[in-house]
């Protein structure tokens, strides 16, 4: 990122009790285009460290009242997140080992050289960018493998429509679907179309939450919040400030965190545990379930103004079932991410095909990349057969032979079916409403069965 890039993000706070030599720095510093705050003490400073999100703390050590290291020691205690340049009169080895034992980035000696401050500064947002960055990175360690939505179906083509719709908005986005069709990566894409596309993406499975576990990680936590809190931590929504929050399963929240959800949703405040200041971010949230939110409603499991509060620009995410024509491309995707991009030599029989199309799926897209990746293990050659799919196995079925008499063979039950309608279509000369009535199912299913074996619509 460029400097002039890096110092439109950055937020900067000056605590130093000179009042004109704070004046110049709030008047150079946002000159030169950082955003700037300031403070006249150290309580003050620590009011307003506590209510904002800063990348960069100025910190004069010699104040009235609480000094400068003390200062230090108590932002340290309660977030080490933002970095800390301290300012002395007095630069004695002492005084500068101190400040960096108790967690300062630096130190520079009065009078300050404007030129040399804004380049500690500078490496400073760094630092505190790539350390974002990194928190972020461990947090996505069990993120998708993949980050490309594969599908050519008009119902996927038509999500997506939306996504690329909602995605320009900043408004919150509510994800539904089945377990396994996809949301994070559809959160993703939502994330991706934004103005926040080049900021943070952070993911919380609520339903790993337990009541005792969701305010420390969503909000973070003081020193001494609790019996082990030996350190202060900065929860979720902290690290997602300026970027994206994406909670899956928010089904799953415990009911008196839903509250708290609320008020930041309409606030862009939050408390951390144990803590009695306000903190304020600027965050877009993503939410997902794999329930039907209004019956949780119903059940009194989601509270009714969080639904409605987030169910402003609804995605409903199609099963894979009902987008057949995806199955294929997926499953060629698939190959290509378990071979390490060798998917080129690698081929699916017409009978593989025909079995992937006509299987049910309700593990969705999670279970076909699931498949694919076992079916390609199992391969001793770069082709993928029916034989090595677990919902296709041989079997035994007892057939009309030509001479009116039954024989006994071993096909896949799918294979039968496929050749039970393609024969009653040759019986009815191809009338579709005679051959729904014959096969006792309505015309949708047989339109949908014809279209999964590749037989004549």
């Amino acid at each position: 990122m460029s400097t002039i890039g890096l110092r439109k993000e950055a937020k900067i706070l000056v605590i130093e009790d000179e009042r004109p030599f704070r004046e110049l720095l709030e008047m150079e510093l946002a000159r030169s285009g950082y955003q700037v705050d300031t403070a006249g003490d150290g309580a003050e400073g620590l009011d307003k460290y506590r209510q904002e999100v800063f990348n960069v703390v100025l910190l004069d050590m010699r104040m009235p009242g609480m000094d400068g290291v003390e200062v230090l020691k108590q932002m340290r205690s309660e977030s080490t997140l933002p970095e800390v340049i301290v300012f002395t009169g007095h630069g004695t080895i002492e005084t500068a080992v101190e400040c960096i034992k108790h967690g300062a980035y630096d130190y520079l000696t009065k009078p300050v050289k404007l030129d040399e401050l804004e380049m500690v500064i500078d490496k400073a947002c760094e630092k505190n960018r790539l350390r974002l960055e990194n928190i972020n990175l461990k947090l996505e360690i069990n993120k998708l493998d993949q980050h490309r939505i594969v599908g050519k179906s008009q119902v996927i083509q038509k999500v997506l429509d939306t996504v690329r719709r909602w995605g320009a908005t900043d408004e919150h986005v509510l994800i539904c679907g089945e377990s396994g069709v996809g949301k994070e990566l559809f959160a993703r894409a939502v994330h991706d179309a934004s103005r926040r596309a080049s900021k943070p993406f952070v993911t919380v499975n609520c339903g790993r939450l337990s009541a005792n576990t969701a305010e420390s990680e969503l909000f973070g936590h003081v020193q001494g919040a609790f019996t082990g809190a030996s350190k202060g931590r900065a929860g979720l929504f902290e690290l997602a400030d300026t970027g994206t929050l994406f909670m899956d399963e928010v089904s799953e929240m415990p009911l008196d965190v839903q509250v708290k959800l609320l008020r930041i949703l309409e606030t862009s405040t939050f408390r951390r545990m144990g803590g009695n200041h306000d903190i304020r971010v600027n965050v877009r949230f993503v939410f997902a379930s794999n329930k039907k939110l209004e019956e949780c409603v119903n059940r009194g499991e989601f509270r009714e103004d969080l639904f409605h509060r987030i169910n402003l620009l609804p995605i409903n995410i199609p099963p894979l079932r009902e987008r057949a024509e995806d199955i294929i491309p997926l499953a060629y995707y698939f190959l290509k991410t378990a071979n390490e991009g060798g998917s080129a030599n690698w081929e699916i029989t017409e009978e593989a095909m025909a079995a992937l199309t006509a299987y049910s799926w309700p593990g969705n897209v999670r279970e076909l990349r699931n498949t694919i990746r076992r079916a390609s293990i199992l391969a001793t050659e770069p082709v993928i057969s029916s034989d090595l799919l677990p919902f296709a196995p041989p079997k035994t079925v007892l057939l009309p032979a030509a001479n009116g008499s039954s024989e006994t063979v071993s096909l896949p039950l799918w294979v039968v079916e496929r050749d039970h309608i393609q024969r009653v279509l040759e019986k009815v000369e191809g009338n579709k409403s005679k051959a729904a009535k014959v096969l006792e199912i309505d015309r949708k299913t047989l339109y949908t069965k014809l279209e999964r074996y590749g037989l004549a619509v």
